[in-house]
């Protein structure tokens, strides 16, 4: 009678190492997101949420790649952002290279993208990218400044950014939205969108802070303009724990199968996300428009990780790969699910080309 070979139940046969007449799988190598979880990486408390250390461990922190800011601008003297500017950017307010920035917005908003790694205060989610800052207006609604914004996308695109963060929205529902409207209301940045998507642009845009259950024109805009959703990603905002959404944010809504959930802060002591105040302290924002600002900075962080990905393979990838499980189910809500950076960092998708 021929003698029969058993292996032992935690052998495979599908992996040629031979070991003690056992073929073993190999030990994957352990990520040390440990030596990332830093006092600064705890402070803010957004990153912990999203998985940024795994991303971080994995070599994606944002190194090469360039994020266009359009916003009330930068106070880029911050050491903060020392190292930080691919260019001064441009301040239409003031006609001028480089921004001033009255208001602060702008400089919250970069800190929740890039702010340094220095062992002060919090870092940004991409704390290796580099920014190009431009200021558009401290006022009034963003349909005043339409050729500003157009000009600003277009000169951050030219100047090597594909990641362009609009912490903005025209206070306009996205269900009332068609393009002829559209064209009415921001006729040059229209034109100007839909030549850069063509051309491999991503913009990432807030829901809006109205807490209603539709988000605002620009984050809703693939649905009057289809072509534009390859390039778009618009952001919901939850609370600090990612328990759920915040006291601010409108729902993704008719813009769930583009739109993506992570914390935005919330109101009250304490409850919002730490970042880079305009005078060189820090203090606390909350609403959609910092979680726009972690979504572009996870980008930018995702993209050094694939360096030969395109920035719109990588903006599907981090859709892709978003947790849906529980709550985060809700697409009207959360969209595609809750950013999570060690899924998207973990393996590069399959699809490699347009």
């Amino acid at each position: 009678m021929s003698q029969k070979h058993f292996f032992p139940l935690a052998c495979t046969l599908a992996l040629p190492l031979l070991l003690n007449g056992c073929l073993t799988v190999p030990e994957q190598p352990s990520l040390d997101t440990a030596a990332f979880e830093t006092p600064e990486y705890q402070a803010q408390k957004g990153l912990a949420i999203v998985n940024a250390s795994s991303l971080y461990a994995r070599g994606g922190t944002g190194q090469g790649v360039a994020v266009a800011l359009i916003d009330s601008g930068l106070n880029s003297s911050l050491p903060e952002f020392r190292g930080r500017l691919r260019d001064p950017g441009f301040d239409h307010v003031e006609n001028q290279v480089g921004t001033f920035d009255r208001v602060g917005h702008g400089t919250q908003m970069a800190g929740i993208l890039a702010a340094n790694k220095d062992d002060q205060g919090m870092h940004g989610v991409a704390f290796n990218a580099q920014l190009i800052p431009y200021r558009f207006g401290d006022d009034n609604e963003p349909f005043f400044f339409d050729g500003e914004i157009a000009q600003s996308w277009q000169a951050g695109f030219d100047k090597g950014a594909r990641i362009l963060n609009n912490s903005w929205a025209n206070a306009i529902p996205a269900t009332e939205i068609n393009e002829a409207r559209y064209k009415q209301v921001m006729p040059q940045s229209l034109v100007t969108a839909r030549k850069l998507v063509e051309d491999g642009a991503v913009f990432v845009f807030p829901t809006g802070n109205e807490l209603k259950r539709e988000p605002l024109a620009e984050p809703g805009l693939p649905v009057a303009i289809p072509e534009l959703e390859k390039g778009w990603i618009a952001v919901v905002a939850l609370k600090n724990d990612g328990s759920t959404i915040n006291a601010k944010s409108n729902y993704c809504g008719v813009a769930a199968a583009w739109c993506i959930a992570v914390p935005g802060g919330d109101s009250g002591a304490g409850q919002g996300l730490l970042t880079t105040n305009k005078d060189g302290t820090y203090t606390q924002t909350a609403g959609t428009s910092p979680a726009a600002a972690l979504v572009s900075g996870a980008l930018a962080a995702l993209q050094s990780r694939y360096p030969e990905l395109t920035a719109q393979q990588v903006r599907e990838h981090l859709l892709a790969t978003a947790n849906q499980t529980g709550l985060y189910a809700n697409s009207e809500a959360y969209g595609r699910g809750l950013m999570d950076l060690e899924a998207a960092s973990r393996q590069a998708p399959k699809v490699m080309t347009e």
